[in-house]
């Protein structure tokens, strides 16, 4: 295996439907640099619009990398503790929710 990405459901607390979260993705670092990590997210995306209908994804990652796929910051949309400029969302369809947005526990960092 040279490289992973992983997508979760997350929710949203204006209850919108059918979004997940993204993360991570990553690429063996004597492989990097080679599309790897662009091939897994384009992938990913399109495997959760066509299998799972998923309405739009979020994560949290360096504006500058993810910002090649469509993500970028939308004010409307927080996830608490996290700084703004790095919490990303790509809609797929429909609206942006709005609110605050929970990933699956097993992703927070508890110490």
């Amino acid at each position: 295996m040279v490289g992973h990405v992983a997508f979760s459901p997350v929710t949203f607390s204006d209850g919108s439907p059918d979004w997940y979260g993204g993360g991570p993705v990553s690429v063996l670092p004597e492989r990097q640099g080679r599309g790897i990590g662009k091939a897994l997210m384009e992938e990913g995306m399109s495997l959760l619009k066509k299998e799972q209908g998923a309405r739009g994804c979020c994560l949290v990652g360096e504006p500058g990398y993810y910002r090649r796929f469509g993500y970028r910051n939308y004010p409307e949309m927080v996830h608490e503790g996290i700084p703004q400029e790095v919490f990303l969302a790509l809609p797929f369809a429909g609206t942006v929710p709005h609110g605050v947005v929970e990933f699956h526990r097993a992703f927070l960092a508890e110490g």
